[in-house]
């Protein structure tokens, strides 16, 4: 190698014009600047490809490296231009090119252990996407939803399990990706610690108390006054609320607006009668209560899967439904809706689809949709 020849090769990537483009000449940091931005308003440098490197720029312009450094460094931040995660500089354009191609990541549950609610919810998220041709990327949690038997509860993600899988999701993925759709399982507590890394992320089915987090969820509200109305518009004497599991925010929510419906509209409902349903024993016990109930119940249950149990329990037990005992499910899938069951119909698919344009919007909205009252055969 000749003297001088590194000095050659390195000036040829700024001097000899390739397919990223041709780089102005000059000499003295004032130069580069004015070639810097001179480029980025002309745009007359690939997008796609970084600047020359902070040594090529220096000797280019007679400049120490940690000149040319703190040069990039300030129009970077003046948004001039760009430094990518790998250390290089770009054209400012090149952060929209490449966040178009980042996928929107979707921490869920397993895919196993999607119910209707869930399919109902990726439907509409998707759609969402058919205006923005970008690619999702699904990571689907082992613990956060264990549920392998119907007739047993869930059983939800720890909170040390939450925080090591969310660990582990930044860990790994970082910054890339454009958004995040979170299953409503996530608990607020831990998704708190990781704030400042939950960009453009929104939680469904529920709503979030934490600052910068969007939320799409049912006007629990609205749906309790419906439901708690129409049971006793039927001539129910007392209501009765079926709590299908426990460590649910929106079960929570949904129970707590249906005790407040009901006080409401002057017939609050007893402590006693907020009862559980999760397991074969609850129910049972559950069933022997409605059966020597003198007066006509009317049930609230808060889930369709036990709703649709509770139906078929109702009917063995040899109760008159809906002349003794009435049933109103709380979300309204075609599980319930298909075999006559009175509910309210949320709707997930329109959940799915809010969700997916606020994340496109890049805006923080916390928005509530109201339930319909879907009356059935039961009621």
């Amino acid at each position: 190698m000749t003297p001088g020849s590194e000095h050659n090769e390195s000036a040829s990537a700024v001097d000899k014009p390739g397919s990223a483009g041709e780089f102005p000449s000059g000499r003295g940091s004032a130069e580069l600047e004015k070639a810097l931005r001179q480029i980025a308003t002309a745009k007359s440098w690939n997008a796609a490809e970084p600047l020359p490197t902070t040594r090529e720029m220096g000797e280019h312009f007679g400049i120490s490296n940690a000149t040319a450094c703190r040069l990039l460094i300030r129009l970077s931040d003046e948004g001039v231009i760009w430094r990518r995660d790998n250390g290089r500089y770009y054209l400012n354009d090149s952060r929209r090119l490449v966040e178009l191609h980042k996928p929107y990541a979707c921490l869920l549950r397993r895919l196993q252990n999607w119910s209707r609610v869930y399919q109902a919810v990726m439907g509409g998220f998707s759609q969402a996407f058919g205006r923005d041709p970008t690619s999702m990327l699904f990571v689907h949690n082992e613990t956060l939803v264990r549920h392998a038997d119907t007739a047993h509860p869930p059983v939800h993600a720890t909170a040390a399990e939450q925080r090591s899988s969310l660990a582990e999701f930044f860990q790994i993925h970082r910054s890339g990706f454009r958004g995040i759709l979170l299953d409503e399982v996530w608990d607020d507590r831990v998704l708190a610690e990781y704030a400042t890394e939950l960009t453009n992320a929104v939680i469904v089915c529920r709503p979030t108390s934490i600052a910068g987090l969007s939320s799409v969820s049912a006007d629990f509200e609205a749906g309790a006054l419906l439901a708690i109305g129409h049971l006793y518009a039927r001539g129910f004497d007392e209501i009765w609320i079926a709590v299908p599991y426990a460590d649910s925010v929106a079960i929570e929510n949904l129970r707590d607006a249906a005790t407040r419906a009901a006080t409401m509209l002057g017939a609050g409902i007893a402590e006693q009668n907020v009862c559980p349903v999760a397991s074969p024993d609850d129910r049972e016990r559950f069933i022997a209560r409605l059966k020597s109930a003198r007066r006509r119940i009317g049930v609230f249950c808060l889930e369709d899967n036990i709703a649709l149990i509770l139906r078929q329990a109702i009917t063995a037990a040899g109760i008159e439904c809906p002349a003794n005992v009435g049933l109103l499910s709380g979300m309204g899938t075609d599980l319930v809706t298909e075999r006559r069951i009175s509910s309210l119909r949320i709707d997930y698919e329109a959940i799915g689809r809010t969700a997916g344009e606020i994340i496109t919007s890049g805006r923080v909205q916390q928005i509530t949709l109201r339930p319909l009252l879907v009356p059935g055969e039961t009621t």
